[in-house]
């Protein structure tokens, strides 16, 4: 009796394991609808992805296993084949390592020293407090993930890529409290051609979905714009990441890994 208990409730908890790692990854992929541009279908370094393959593979043993209890042994065994072969096929795709973006001596030279210029220069906003003396307010909601501030003198002085005028600082929500996850570089105007520092290193980019004011300063994202904003198209923009990224220091987005153990560990 204990063993077919154990394999239905080992069924059950890969589905459901399964049906919460699908969940979630569609509230990542709401929530940074670029993503799509990083992840292969099955990413291992994206946890909603391992919570999903995890639940699929232990409701699939648990289906073995229930057959084991309720048939036979041989049907079990049967049912283990399939499985495995897939494990197998799944670890020799999944774990290869997407390709290293490519670049030029020269450009790999100046996208490492963009990173160590704006890293030298937002060290004294890894404190929340310094970033908001400064003028950095935050224009999307304190609960979310990743909170980005912004200065809206800066975006405004005519300072292109200048690290003692960063526009954007992006603070991630952990467990010890806000930190410093990355800068932003913003052009001011949307019409314009963003620079080319590092070729495909220093990938831009720019969103349809931020709330501005009459005069230009953004306050929110799309759908929780204030009354009297709107939402147009972006200028270019330039994340620089501090934390651990694999999809690259200048990515417009952070894996999700990087973020759950940047949540947890700070």
């Amino acid at each position: 009796m204990f063993a077919r208990h154990a394999a239905l409730l080992v069924a059950f908890a890969g589905s459901a394991a399964a049906l919460l790692g699908l969940a979630w990854d569609v509230s990542n992929h709401s929530a940074y609808p670029s993503l799509f541009a990083h992840e292969t279908p099955l990413d291992p370094l994206s946890p909603s992805h391992d919570l999903i393959a995890l639940g699929i593979l232990v409701a699939a043993i648990g289906g073995a296993w229930s057959l084991g209890v309720f048939v036979s042994r041989r049907w079990a065994a049967l049912a283990m084949v399939p499985v495995l072969i897939s494990m197998g096929w799944l670890a020799y795709t999944a774990l290869d390592p997407p390709p290293a973006l490519a670049g030029s001596a020269d450009q790999q030279r100046a996208a490492d020293e963009l990173w160590r210029q704006t890293r030298a220069a937002t060290l004294r906003y890894e404190s929340l407090g310094a970033a908001r003396e400064d003028g950095y307010i935050a224009y999307n909601p304190f609960s979310d993930e990743l909170v980005h501030y912004v200065n809206p003198e800066y975006m405004r002085d005519g300072h292109i890529l200048d690290p003692q005028h960063v526009e954007s600082l992006v603070y991630e929500n952990t467990l010890q409290g806000p930190k410093l996850v990355a800068a932003m570089y913003s052009l001011e105007d949307p019409n314009a051609a963003p620079p080319d520092i590092a070729g495909s290193l220093t990938p831009w980019h720019r969103h349809d979905d931020l709330c501005f004011t009459p005069d230009g300063e953004p306050v929110a994202a799309a759908p929780n714009c204030p009354a009297g904003s709107a939402t147009y198209l972006t200028p270019w923009m330039l994340h620089v990441w501090f934390i651990a990224n694999r999809y690259g220091r200048f990515a417009a987005d952070p894996d999700p890994w990087s973020v759950a153990v940047t949540q947890i560990f700070g």
